[in-house]
């Protein structure tokens, strides 16, 4: 990015910034500090801080802290008066919530994205070209190596800026059918070249790509049991085979994991260990097939290894929380893109009232 470039990029966020200090200041808008420590606590969390710690991290890092708490005085001023102004248009209904849900359930099995963007939103008809060339100018900054997430990071005013870029996941539909069609012909890794949509030009990277399932089964915690009998020096195949039936008949009539602990204090030869508890992710891929496709409380077909004949039993499973996100956060994520859209419709409006001399 040449420095001229830098200079008029960083002049048009100014621009936007004091336009909505302005506005803030004209309605009377006052943010609490309740506000703002909880603006800077969610800064925490997004940099990964301790709690309470941002202050010490601004001093560490020489950031001017004036400066940067009135940023946030400001970006929470703004979104209250995007809030007061657009009120009625904020509203989520019910409706809108359980159609995301349901559209979520229809599309488990079904494959998604893990995107990156770089976002450059048109705020006014006249100046597509301008965003055009700023969106082919970071394309080539990117193929040329400079690195994504901190071009996204350095360059950009949209809420994913915050997050490096990181847009999150997307099942095909749920974007604009341009952005649909550009990741169906690119690999993970690789970038799309800027592309036209009606709110402005998008740059993706495809981070990840991979199926949806209502949840992570590598996540999904289990308690096993292993039931086995030994086989001696002097066992031939014979004997052995006998082993392995006799364990097969007894094992076809357990239906509980009491059951099972029962056999082998009525059998002597049966060995009955609790293994404790694990995560699927955590177990080897022949032992995954069978924990997840195996009934609580009916063993698993036994199978002769080495000096003894052996199953496993799966006592408990539990399953970890659903990739389907709560109503809460649905409602939370769709009013968020209704501020973030209307944000840009109302800064769009003050730009084009405004009197603004640029001196570069």
């Amino acid at each position: 990015i040449k420095k001229r470039q830098l200079q008029k990029e960083v002049l048009g966020q100014l621009i936007n910034e004091e336009l909505q200090n302005q506005e803030v200041i004209r309605l009377n808008i006052k943010v609490s500090e309740k506000e703002i420590d909880n603006a800077k606590r969610l800064m925490e969390q997004r940099f990964k801080l301790a709690q309470n710690t941002l202050d010490a991290f601004i001093i560490k890092n020489k950031l001017d802290y004036k400066d940067i708490i009135s940023q946030i005085e400001t970006s929470l001023g703004w979104t209250l008066a995007v809030q007061r102004k657009f009120s009625n248009y904020l509203t989520v209904s019910d409706e809108e919530v359980a159609e995301v849900i349901n559209r979520l359930r229809d599309n488990i099995g079904k494959e998604r994205y893990f995107i990156s963007e770089i976002f450059l939103p048109v705020d006014y008809p006249d100046n597509t070209n301008e965003v055009r060339a700023r969106a082919k100018k970071l394309y080539n900054s990117v193929i040329n190596g400079s690195d994504f997430r901190k071009v996204a990071r350095d360059y950009l005013t949209t809420a994913s800026a915050m997050e490096s870029g990181r847009a999150g996941w997307f099942l095909k539909g749920q974007l604009s059918p341009e952005l649909d069609l550009a990741l169906q012909k690119i690999r993970i890794g690789d970038i799309t070249t800027p592309i036209k949509t009606n709110s402005g030009f998008h740059i993706l990277k495809l981070e990840k790509k991979t199926v949806l399932k209502e949840f992570d089964e590598m996540k999904v915690k289990v308690n096993l049991i292993e039931t086995s009998i030994a086989i001696s020096k002097s066992d031939n195949n014979n004997s052995s085979q006998k082993k392995l039936d006799g364990l097969k008949n007894s094992l076809s009539k357990i239906k509980t994991c009491g059951e099972l602990e029962k056999l082998s204090q009525s059998n002597e030869a049966y060995t009955t260990t609790n293994l404790g508890n694990f995560l699927v992710g955590e177990l080897s891929s022949n032992l995954r097939e069978i924990v997840m496709q195996s009934k609580i409380g009916t063993p698993s077909n036994p199978t002769k290894q080495d000096r003894e004949i052996s199953t496993l039993t799966v006592c408990n499973r539990t399953t970890p929380p659903s990739n389907i996100p709560d109503n809460e956060t649905v409602l939370r994520n769709l009013r968020g893109e209704k501020i973030e859209s209307m944000a840009r419709k109302y800064l769009r409006n003050l730009r084009q009232s405004a009197f603004v001399e640029k001196r570069l």
